[in-house]
């Protein structure tokens, strides 16, 4: 179901939740099953990523799993990274992360599912370059 409103000459257009939650899972399949990273990433961007229903959907949160993660990538590639809380955003009824790093003057974008404890993150070092990516899954370990 989709709703709409006219402001000053636009006309905008909000999905419901519904449809939100249907893409969600779509990536989230598409990651889990993937051999070509591409594929996951290209429907993240294309149909997540760039939706302003996705974006302002979910709270800034923190999740040391992620982090950590995300800091084995950065140390594998001897990038540094900046100190301090980076953006992330969580969107719990969907058990879902996005948000953006900063390694060595390239920008990463990840994606994160809690269901299957996996995420992906792609680093570039230009808006219109190439993309590296990077899959990562996290296993909380005791202590």
């Amino acid at each position: 179901m989709m709703s709409s409103t006219q402001s000053k000459g636009c006309i905008v257009v909000a999905e419901d939740s519904l449809a939100l939650r249907d893409r969600v899972a779509h990536v989230r399949e598409l990651l889990r099953t993937a051999q070509d990273f591409v594929v996951p990433w290209g429907y993240f961007h294309d149909e997540l990523a760039m939706r302003p229903d996705f974006l302002s959907a979910g709270a800034a949160a923190e999740n040391s799993l992620i982090d950590a993660a995300i800091e084995r990538i950065a140390e594998s590639r001897d990038w540094s990274r900046p100190q301090g809380p980076q953006p992330t955003v969580h969107l719990p009824e969907l058990k879902f992360w996005h948000g953006f790093r900063i390694f060595s003057g390239r920008t990463g974008i990840f994606f994160y599912d809690q269901h299957t404890c996996q995420g992906l993150m792609g680093v570039m070092n230009e808006l219109n370059g190439p993309v590296d990516l990077f899959r990562f899954t996290t296993v909380a370990v005791p202590g």
